[in-house]
């Protein structure tokens, strides 16, 4: 059975969070109006200030850790904006717009997960803080990251007729000048192939009723059947991997998702693919998932091979529709 497909806006992880606090202001603008409090026709105040991504203040925080943390200035830069009057700044400050953003949550929350787009089943997994200094938090649970980890193992990633049109444009010179780093990409995918080969010829995982059956040569990609989902949780719901190659490579993947949804140039995918091969490649020198490690902690190698699926999935889509070239399986 072949993988589904999805638009990587659909699970990046960054432009979701953008859209949900471009709508928590939308929310708080209609309530000024609706209240009165001021004009906000000047300047086209919330409209063209906010109405690209690109102008909401979106930052992720790196601590070295598993841990999925974005953290956002927009109360700060909509309380600077010139021209806007007391009352409007007073309104909408990071109070308001963290209110808005948790009942948003708690209203996904609240509907049967089944039936949601991939979006707000990822929405609902994030919680919201306000600190002192007006920054707003937004950090993924353990269960929220799982749950996106085991979308990249389920589904094909499309990239969009934008990037697409956008990198067709681009000089291919550019891949021939960067040859050594497109091979370092290519070998990256080809290990991930043949660590996944690996693992349904043991028993670790199966992906088709033949798929055990055939020679490396004949070896295709396709659904995974078991385990499903991979047990990327211990027994307390907290995500199971210790090791900081893991936690590397699991940060390296939010990252290059979240880079490959906004349409990059030809040069910053390869910059963010290599960044991911890399980790991976230490990933897996570090991270055993064969030998002692599948008798003795067999869900942990299977948590190890679901990373391995879930880069194979990004990096078969940077570079079949991000750069244009073959991803191989073997080299």
């Amino acid at each position: 059975m072949k993988l589904l497909s999805t638009d990587i806006a659909h699970i990046a992880l960054k432009p979701i969070l953008i859209r949900q606090i471009q709508e928590a202001i939308r929310l708080s603008k209609e309530i000024i109006r609706r209240d009165k409090v001021s004009d906000l026709s000047c300047k086209g105040y919330l409209s063209k200030d906010i109405e690209q991504p690109q102008t909401v203040p979106l930052n992720r925080i790196n601590r070295g850790t598993s841990e999925i943390e974005y953290v956002s200035a927009i109360a700060l830069k909509l309380s600077r904006l010139p021209g806007e009057s007391v009352d409007v700044v007073q309104t909408i400050d990071a109070q308001t717009i963290s209110a808005y953003l948790t009942n948003s949550i708690k209203a996904v929350g609240d509907k049967a997960i089944v039936h949601q787009p991939l979006s707000d089943a990822l929405w609902r997994n994030f919680t919201v803080k306000v600190v002192p200094s007006g920054w707003i938090h937004l950090q993924l649970s353990d269960l929220g990251l799982a749950s996106w980890l085991q979308i990249l193992t389920e589904r094909s990633i499309r990239l969009g007729d934008r990037l697409r049109q956008k990198n067709v444009h681009e000089n291919d010179n550019q891949l021939l000048r960067n040859a050594t780093r497109l091979f370092e990409l290519q070998y990256a995918h080809a290990r991930c192939c043949s660590q996944i080969y690996l693992a349904q010829q043991v028993g670790l995982l199966s992906l088709s009723k033949n798929s055990s059956e055939c020679s490396f040569s004949e070896f295709q990609l396709e659904s995974v059947l078991t385990p499903k989902p991979f047990p990327w949780l211990d027994s307390r719901q907290l995500l199971r991997f210790q090791h900081p190659a893991e936690h590397k490579l699991i940060s390296q993947l939010v990252a290059t998702v979240d880079t490959l949804s906004d349409a990059p140039s030809q040069r910053s995918i390869l910059k963010v693919g290599e960044n991911l091969s890399q980790n991976f490649i230490k990933f897996h020198a570090a991270c055993r998932v064969f030998a002692e490690i599948k008798t003795a902690e067999p869900e942990l190698a299977q948590a190890r091979l679901g990373l391995v699926l879930a880069t194979q999935a990004v990096l078969k889509a940077l570079l079949e529709e991000g750069l244009d070239v073959c991803a191989p399986m073997k080299l």
